[in-house]
């Protein structure tokens, strides 16, 4: 154990040291936590965990999974020695953070579940909360694990981590971060029914919080989820009712959502004009980290989708969004350029937006044609012709 852990102190990567090489010693090992007490279990647990975070940790988890370790780890998240759970627990968190879905959809059945919910809600270990949270997190989204989580009471659980202000603040990050990654799962647009149950349980507003003070893994979490509810607005909006003609003689007409065109609420239609979230969302378009940016923009774009152009673009512009857009064409990331080319190019088409914005742009429009790849040289050559710079017959395209 104390060999293995030191193989992850600062510096020792510079020096690869394997502790167990063959899956033959890894599964002897391993073995050996089903034939001893629970000291010994522990300090196997322990070891196998500063494997897994060793350089060669990859490797070792591959194998892990391939000997069926998560159904003896999944066994243990049962026993009444915290010590050995917790460790048990941390090292089924670390397996399920790039593993195989069908390793974990063989092995954990709602049983399994209902006792990680139960660790979470019941434990004063803040390090093992953390980690039954990050398992719940990494789960496959797999509709039938969705609704055990739902019927073990999962929502009001992530919640009470989400708003609980008295955890260890060192472990509180990663509560939250994993406790919104749970809820991902929960607010996918192909189920309006999870979406209703989790505005209702009055999560739009906290995720709409956590964007200002988040982690960038959080507030990428979020961002994906709010992508998510916004999706499912536009069928949900309320049509504007219309009243008869000598009523708009005396009242001024309603109308409605400037996105949606109708009447959207938070609870109703997950509105991201209603919940407040536009303003944190473009504020997140200027921070580093590209997957917290990327979210953000992803989450923004179905504001301009299909028929809301011109609309969202109101909108979009009225939050000052457009320049930072603007700027994401100069990202480093080639994603997040493809998604700033493809948004220019439909908003540009807007004439009020082309004269406003558009001279602004030009330059790294002009850089992208000149460097970017084909595929990219030809859409910024084709933005530009919308901006009256290059002729549509030019050789960019």
């Amino acid at each position: 154990m104390h060999l293995a852990i030191s193989t992850t102190a600062q510096g020792a990567d510079q020096v690869q040291v394997s502790l167990v090489e063959s899956e033959e010693d890894i599964f002897k090992f391993f073995s050996l936590i089903s034939l001893t007490g629970p000291d010994m279990q522990q300090s196997i647990l322990c070891a196998f965990h500063a494997m897994c975070q060793s350089p060669s940790g990859l490797d070792i988890r591959t194998k892990l999974r391939q000997l069926s370790a998560v159904q003896v780890l999944v066994q243990l998240c049962e026993i009444d020695n915290h010590t050995v759970r917790m460790n048990a627990i941390k090292l089924f968190y670390c397996l399920t953070e790039d593993g195989d879905d069908s390793t974990f959809s063989e092995h954990v059945g709602q049983r399994c579940i209902e006792t990680l919910l139960k660790i979470i809600k019941t434990s004063e270990n803040v390090e093992e909360i953390a980690a039954a949270m990050g398992i719940i997190s990494n789960l496959p989204k797999d509709p039938q694990m969705t609704q055990w989580l739902l019927d073990a009471g999962a929502l009001q659980i992530i919640f009470n981590c989400l708003t609980d202000g008295n955890s260890n603040a060192s472990y509180k990050r990663q509560i939250t971060e994993n406790a919104v990654g749970a809820l991902c799962r929960f607010t996918v647009s192909t189920n309006k029914e999870w979406q209703k149950k989790v505005a209702e349980a009055g999560f739009i507003a906290v995720l709409v919080q956590l964007l200002v003070s988040g982690t960038p893994l959080t507030k990428q979490s979020v961002a994906i989820s709010l992508k998510q509810f916004s999706e499912s607005s536009i069928h949900l909006s309320q049509p504007v009712k219309k009243h008869g003609v000598f009523w708009c003689c005396f009242a001024s007409p309603d109308s409605g959502c400037p996105v949606h065109a109708g009447i959207c609420t938070v609870e109703s239609s997950f509105c991201l004009l209603e919940a407040d979230a536009v303003a944190p969302l473009v504020k997140v378009l200027g921070e580093p980290d590209h997957g917290a940016c990327e979210a953000s923009f992803d989450a923004l774009l179905t504001l301009i989708d299909g028929e809301r152009l011109q609309r969202g673009t109101k909108v979009l512009a009225e939050a000052n969004a457009i320049v930072p857009i603007i700027k994401l064409l100069s990202s480093p990331s080639t994603s997040l350029q493809e998604k700033a080319l493809n948004s220019l190019e439909r908003i540009f088409r807007l004439v009020e937006f082309k004269q406003k914005y558009g001279t602004s742009a030009q330059l790294p429009l002009v850089d992208i044609t000149q460097r970017g790849s084909s595929g990219m040289k030809s859409l910024a050559a084709k933005i530009l012709a919308h901006l009256d710079v290059l002729h549509e017959q030019s050789s960019y395209f």
